[in-house]
């Protein structure tokens, strides 16, 4: 099975499943900027782009190398 994958930068829209997701994963809502990584068009990680901000993930889905995917994405653009 192949799964489709997105990274995006966060937008106004995606408040709702942003606060789905880290009552999920029972974490704090990312504030400021994150980027976003939906699988077959559902958001299952978030990473916040400040530098030390804790990621919120679906619990229930198989997300570690989503994270990695994301920390890269993000050290990419801080160092850009």
């Amino acid at each position: 099975m192949n799964d489709a994958i997105t990274i995006r930068h966060s937008r106004p829209e995606d408040d709702r499943a942003l606060y789905r997701l880290a009552a999920l994963d029972d974490r704090p809502v990312p504030s400021g900027e994150a980027l976003l990584a939906f699988v077959d068009g559902r958001l299952a990680a978030a990473k916040p782009l400040a530098p030390g901000a804790e990621a919120v993930a679906d619990p229930f889905r198989r997300t570690r190398d989503l994270l990695a995917l994301l920390d890269l994405r993000a050290s990419q653009e801080r160092a850009a």
